[in-house]
């Protein structure tokens, strides 16, 4: 009895497969950045995921770094998710590009939208680069003093979080101070029982 015959299953269209491909999406992304034209949002989002399907099988993407940041100058919260998502798995591995990262994220930390600066900020806080971490504490400070409660309970989380890579940053920046403060006065901020220990412990 013969063998059955062998299928060859063509790789998805969403997972690119090498460097072929990921030149490819460099250049549609490029081509992408920067454009105003009905339905571009749609269009990133497609390459986005391709990307980020890139990354979780793990081709390396990181050459495609620069058109990704382009790209997410956006108000399009999805596409700022995903890029959030990309800049932080190269971040923690690239210095070079670390510090673009963290650029990037500053920048959106400052955005008209919350919920944009909430997420920034969250991703900004979850790089845990040591040797990057004064760069967290304008955003920290700011996103504390934020008129949303969003911002200032994600500050919040940093906070702790910029305690564990660096307690003498925090410390020098009077964080504890700030957290007491939102605690006994920001109604608004959603802070449990954990924050209000470590506060006590300061």
């Amino acid at each position: 009895m013969a063998p059955p015959a062998q299928t060859h299953r063509s790789p998805s269209p969403s997972q690119p497969s090498g460097k072929g491909e990921v030149s490819d999406l460099k250049t549609q992304l490029r081509q992408l950045a920067g454009s105003r034209a009905p339905g571009t949002d749609d269009a990133k989002r497609e390459l986005f995921k391709k990307v980020i399907s890139c990354m979780t099988i793990g081709i390396d993407v990181s050459s495609v770094f620069s058109e990704m940041v382009m790209c997410s100058a956006t108000s399009d919260i999805v596409l700022k998710k995903m890029c959030y998502l990309y800049v932080g798995n190269y971040a923690k591995h690239n210095p070079d590009l670390a510090l673009l990262t963290i650029n990037f994220l500053q920048r959106d930390c400052k955005d008209e939208d919350p919920m944009i600066r909430g997420l920034a900020l969250r991703s900004l806080c979850s790089l845990r680069v040591t040797n990057l971490v004064e760069y967290l504490v304008g955003p920290l400070g700011s996103g504390l003093k934020d008129s949303n409660s969003y911002v200032r309970t994600i500050a919040a989380i940093g906070v702790l979080k910029l305690y564990h890579i660096s307690a003498s940053t925090c410390m020098d920046a009077d964080f504890p101070a700030s957290l007491k403060h939102l605690m006994l006065n920001d109604r608004d901020a959603q802070l449990d029982r954990g924050f209000w220990h470590w506060v006590h412990l300061q």
